[in-house]
């Protein structure tokens, strides 16, 4: 096939899609796997495919909006190796990281791809500040786990919430990703209610106006094959006017093994296609719909610390720990069956010279059916457990979630005399409604630790409560990024109001009990920053910002709401931040150094005087410092450095925790949160030969430093420190024959030398273990 007949075949396809997105899913992959077709393919240059921006011309700008935002380098486009330079996560603006004056991370597709990450958290193993896997093994596909500055973050896509929780969460594959920004400390002013940590926003891979593609096939891990394909490019148009107006992309892909514990499974499928029209260089409209099942996620369960953390006598002469594949389930009952669609728009107007539009929405509905089978929460797991006897629980939800989110805003750029303002304001909302019925939680029969048994015939329990709850905030923000000669002064406010209603119906018997929840809140949060750029790349910034979560349980008393109480006020978040950027000019280096001081208030806790009501004295605070380096270096060498140092603990808290060693109530002041390692090191690098006889070869490793962190409520143990080494090696195989072009062969290993370690615990019952040594090899074909 010559190249002419390739491009007439491309041309037919591209008018194919235009009648219909799925047919030409199907015909392109078809393409893609035939082999005349791919030697048809011209050869490339190099096997990173960059999506070049449009060439266009007009008034005011050189580029199109498209290009501005979405092209490589772009605040929100594909990351030239292991540095981003610019960013929207910070500001909701095309703006520098180097400006940006509060701790902004970017991971992107290159990174994603050299650690073989398979899921979100995988990806952020190597962001400091940023506690990633916390359940270690467990989660699996479930759950997005891991928290930022000792507190748990929540997941933004494409600046929009989505939904959490365990059952019917939102799970966003990391193949649909184009990069993961995350931005450290409180955020309300820009994205509402959040936690003092910070929030992680994923970016969506959005359709290029240039012909590309990309299918993989990958094996290893767990017995697992997973397999993808990410294809797009301009739309071939006949009709005049609608020429080059048009880009598709479609992503897929499929996922099967088993789970990282005995008997567990993983399954999962996805399809992602997106189209974009541009009718000029100042409007771009882009649709994203998603549809994925996970009818299997792995595993969820944790063990005693005693097995784990601490040797445990087994009986029968035995002592020791249990095996890092442990199952505590039994395979009738385990369930966790999960279906996601989600319809998305992303438009952007330029009106005028200096003044842009940027709207986006989405639809999301989720639906989860999860039963398990799990170890107790109970004194027979607890600091004496010992016997080869598991004390286990059951349990099981069903619930059904949809999610209404949308964010608009207007940037405008103007001066004043001789300070240039970049000036945002806007109007976000967001609705989650969940219905969930959900069992008791009834022991089950104990498990057999050394001749397990997990096909027992075990009764699942009846449903016993059943839930509708609508969760809604709208909120209005504004800021202004003024700059007069080296100075960035960066201020920012916004106004909540937010409502959480619903009936909870519990049944016992034949009678049967309702709650009804209204649970009203506002707030108002401020930001401000003030930073400073040095001709030489260096720029110190000082930054004060802010956060609010609504609390929706619990009373407060208060006489003049009579002998019901109020609404407890949103539990607050302050923190100050002091650092350094450095950025050398004409480099793709970027060092970052900054120390922080947070403190999250008005957390409740039980009324000692008045039973039934809260108190809101609870205050945690957290102090840290944290070094980021990034670097893509000459000759084909790219590095990520981090290190976080974090003291947290409950600076004022009138509740207590009971000791589980001496059986004793003990205050919680004072005392520090569970799953947060006091110290997290990482080092991550690859290297590609660029000349010699290893050329087209790259090799790379990182090392991860975990610190101890406290196991229970009461302070009692510590989780021991861990070091995991992970490597990676690649080759080009067009350096082995012309016709091979396109194609690379990888290596993955992590945990290379099988560490054995726990990541955390939440208490002498639930410890959870990180994942051993994975091996997976991976085919990758580009065009």
């Amino acid at each position: 096939m010559n190249r002419s007949r390739a491009e007439a075949t491309w041309n037919a396809i591209e008018r194919s899609l235009a009648g219909s997105l799925y047919l030409a899913l199907l015909s392109t992959t078809c393409a893609v796997i035939a082999p005349g077709a791919a030697a048809a393919q011209a050869a490339p240059t190099t096997t990173d495919i960059e999506l070049s921006e449009l060439s266009v011309t007009g008034e005011g700008r050189s580029r199109s909006l498209n290009g501005d935002l979405y092209g490589a380098g772009g605040a929100v486009g594909p990351v030239p190796g292991y540095v981003a330079s610019r960013s929207t996560v910070g500001t909701k603006t095309d703006t520098p990281i180097l400006e940006t004056a509060q701790s902004v991370s970017v991971v992107g597709r290159q990174q994603i791809q050299d650690q073989n990450a398979l899921t979100v958290t995988q990806a952020l193993r190597y962001t400091p500040g940023v506690f990633a896997e916390s359940r270690g093994g467990a989660g699996s596909t479930r759950l997005e786990l891991f928290n930022i500055r000792g507190f748990t973050a929540p997941v933004f896509l494409d600046q929009m919430a989505v939904i959490g929780g365990r059952d019917a969460n939102t799970s966003i594959d990391v193949y649909r990703l184009e990069r993961i920004d995350i931005i450290k400390g409180p955020a309300s002013v820009l994205y509402g209610q959040s936690g003092p940590g910070g929030i992680v926003n994923l970016v969506s891979k959005v359709p290029q106006f240039v012909r590309h593609g990309e299918v993989f096939i990958q094996g290893g891990g767990f017995n697992e094959v997973r397999s993808g394909f990410d294809i797009g490019g301009p739309i071939a148009s006949d009709i005049p006017g609608l020429a080059d107006q048009f880009a598709y992309r479609v992503i897929g892909l499929g996922w099967n093994g088993d789970g990282p514990a005995v008997t567990t499974k993983v399954e999962r499928a996805f399809i992602t296609p997106s189209i974009t029209w541009r009718p000029s260089t100042d409007t771009s409209l882009t649709l994203i719909g998603n549809y994925q099942r996970d009818p299997f996620s792995g595993f969820y369960g944790g063990f005693p610390a005693v097995g784990t953390v601490f040797s445990r006598n087994f009986g029968s002469g035995l002592f020791g720990r249990l095996p890092v594949n442990f199952y505590d389930g039994d395979r009738n009952i385990e369930r966790s069956d999960r279906t996601q669609a989600s319809i998305e728009y992303l438009f952007d107007q330029r009106i005028g010279e200096n003044l842009r539009f940027h709207s986006a929405g989405r639809y999301l509905r989720t639906q989860g059916d999860y039963r398990s089978v799990y170890g107790a929460f109970n004194d027979r797991n607890g600091p004496t457990a010992s016997g080869p006897l598991l004390a286990r629980s059951v349990i099981g939800t069903n619930v059904a979630a949809e999610a209404y989110t949308m964010d608009n805003n207007f940037i405008a750029e103007f001066d004043t005399g001789f300070i240039a303002h970049t000036a945002l304001l806007g109007v976000d909302h967001r609705t989650f409604s969940t219905r969930t019925s959900g069992t008791p939680f009834p022991s089950a029969p104990d498990l057999n630790i050394l001749a397990p048994n997990y096909a027992m015939n075990i009764a699942f329990p009846a449903f016993n409560t059943t839930s509708r709850v609508d969760a809604q905030q709208t909120g209005v923000y504004f800021q202004d990024q003024a700059k007069f000669d080296r100075v960035v002064l960066t201020l920012g406010g916004r106004y909540d109001v937010a409502r959480q209603t619903g009936p909870t119906r519990s049944f016992s018997g034949n009678t049967s009990t309702l709650t009804l929840q209204d649970a009203p809140s506002d707030a108002l949060t401020y930001r401000a920053s003030l930073l400073y750029q040095f001709d030489s790349g260096v720029a110190p910034y000082v930054s004060y910002s802010q956060a609010f979560e609504p609390i929706v349980s619990g009373r407060v008393f208060d006489s003049a709401f009579g002998s019901v109480g109020r609404v407890p006020d949103p539990i607050r978040s302050d923190q100050y931040e002091a650092g350094i950027k450095y950025q050398p000019p004409g480099t793709d280096i970027l060092l970052t150094a900054a120390v922080f001081d947070i403190r999250q208030s008005n957390r409740t806790s039980a009324d000692p005087l008045r039973q039934g009501f809260v108190v809101q004295t609870g205050e945690v605070g957290a102090q840290g410092v944290e070094f980021e380096a990034r670097a893509n270096l000459a000759e084909g060498l790219t590095l990520i450095g981090g290190v976080s140092l974090l003291d947290i603990r409950n600076v004022r808290d009138s509740g207590s925790t009971a000791n589980d060693l001496t059986r004793l109530s003990v205050p919680l002041q004072g005392r520090r949160p569970v799953q947060v390692p006091d110290t997290t090191i990482s080092l991550l690098a690859n290297y590609r030969f660029t000349d010699g006889p290893l050329l087209g070869l790259g090799i790379g490793g990182g090392v991860r430093y975990l610190g101890p962190s406290w196991g229970d409520p009461a302070n009692t143990f510590q989780v021991p420190e861990s070091v995991v080494v992970d490597a990676v090696a690649s080759y080009d195989m067009r350096h082995l024959a012309p016709s091979l072009a396109g194609l690379t062969a990888e290596l993955n290993v992590n945990n290379l030398l099988d560490e054995r370690f726990v990541s955390s615990c939440l208490s002498y019952s639930a410890c959870f273990y990180g994942l051993p040594r994975t091996v997976y090899g991976t085919l990758r074909y580009r065009w």
